[in-house]
């Protein structure tokens, strides 16, 4: 009778377990949505440029440490803006990673949006200069629900690039 009983509440056990492991439905978007991925990471422009030393200061450096020119490490923040239709999805000044400030600057954003044909712009400045763009793409893109849009810089051809993952 008493193993009887324990089957009985094994039994119930795995039920509601199969149960509960599929009710309630998880839901991550609604029917009608689709998700834009940004992710990309750059190296923007140095800070300042290069210059040459002169004879006495290459002179008055241990000389292991006698190099013609002297640069700076550290690297500008890039500015990044992402438009959809105008509306701003995603603005951020991303500073350079590094001890030294003088590493790639990274962005990862994930942004839920509706799905159907959208206006979209991306524009990033790595040059420091304030108001301008040096990179900028705009596409129409019509996007199916659920649907996950991945916007990317690619570092070989200078450019934004769009790439569309189905479900």
């Amino acid at each position: 009778m008493k193993q009887i009983g324990q089957w009985v509440l094994y039994a119930a056990f795995f039920v509601s377990l199969g149960v509960l492991s599929v009710q309630p439905r998880l839901r991550l978007m609604a029917d009608d949505e689709a998700i834009v991925s940004l992710s990309f990471s750059h190296a923007a422009k140095r800070v300042g440029e290069c210059r040459q030393l002169s004879q006495e200061e290459l002179m008055a450096l241990p000389p292991n440490m006698r190099k013609p020119e002297e640069c700076p490490r550290e690297r500008f923040p890039i500015g990044i803006v992402l438009l959809m239709d105008g509306q701003i999805l995603y603005e951020a000044s991303l500073p350079p990673t590094g001890l030294w400030a003088d590493g790639k600057s990274t962005a990862y954003q994930r942004i839920r949006v509706s799905a159907g044909e959208h206006d979209f712009v991306i524009s990033m400045n790595d040059s420091g200069t304030a108001g301008a763009f040096n990179y900028e793409r705009s596409s129409t893109i019509n996007l199916l629900p659920g649907e996950n849009l991945v916007v990317y810089f690619d570092a070989g051809n200078q450019q934004f690039k769009y790439h569309q993952v189905s479900r």
